[in-house]
């Protein structure tokens, strides 16, 4: 059995909310147009909706914020959000100058566990996220991670969705049991029934419901998997 892991980073491996929250901060200091008194429990209340960073500008933006903070998965990206994007990644360059930059991220438990099954095959493991790929892997080397592919922001620019990049890639079919773990609903709907797993991280961002798995199951789960692809190799 060939199996594959896709993995999403933010609110599944990393709880990265606070770095963001420092990015969209550093990016309000030098700019004008964005608000300047939001705090981090209006930040996360914001949070459990944003699936890109563009999205962000609809919580900072003096002029195009909403206060209805349920109607942000329902917006088209407009010219000013690709701004505040482009503005954001740059923002975010400049605080990873700290070199103790990574510490504002904090893996889940489910990272610690997940990270001595990726030692034994990293091969099985992908990072499929609309995250920037340097932050990623410097996240990654920061907590000792072996090496795994990473695909982000810059891969993800090429196609229409995180779908469309593991079509392409070739992750989805007969020849594969693939698995795929994110917090966000947005980005897990498009791969039911196209992958053999959908696994919804109850503990990320998103809203949990009776369906979503904990860190222990998700964990247990993947790691089955893995022994049972293992033991079939080697029959």
């Amino acid at each position: 059995m060939n199996l594959l892991v896709l993995l999403d980073f933010d609110g599944v491996i990393f709880n990265s909310a606070y770095e963001a929250y420092q990015v969209c901060e550093h990016l309000a200091k030098t700019n004008a147009g964005f608000r300047k008194a939001i705090n981090f429990d209006e930040f996360m209340d914001f949070r459990r909706y944003v699936t890109n960073a563009w999205q962000f500008n609809r919580l900072y933006s003096k002029t195009s914020h909403i206060k209805d903070f349920a109607t942000l998965p329902q917006m088209e990206i407009a010219v000013e959000d690709e701004e505040f994007a482009r503005c954001f990644f740059i923002a975010r360059q400049e605080i990873m100058k700290d070199p103790d930059w990574a510490k504002l991220m904090s893996p889940y438990p489910f990272f610690y566990e997940l990270k001595k099954l990726i030692s034994i095959t990293p091969a099985t493991f992908k990072i499929l996220s609309t995250r920037d790929e340097i932050s990623v892997k410097r996240t990654l080397d920061f907590f000792s991670t072996p090496e795994i592919e990473i695909y982000g922001q810059e891969s993800l620019k090429e196609y229409d969705s995180k779908l469309a990049l593991a079509l392409d890639k070739g992750w989805v079919g007969d020849d594969v049991f693939t698995v795929y773990v994110d917090d966000m609903n947005y980005h897990l709907e498009p791969f039911q029934g196209q992958v053999d797993l959908c696994v919804h991280a109850g503990w990320g961002y998103d809203f949990s419901s009776y369906e979503s798995y904990t860190q222990t199951q998700s964990f247990n789960m993947i790691n089955g998997l893995v022994s049972l692809a293992r033991n079939k190799k080697n029959d």
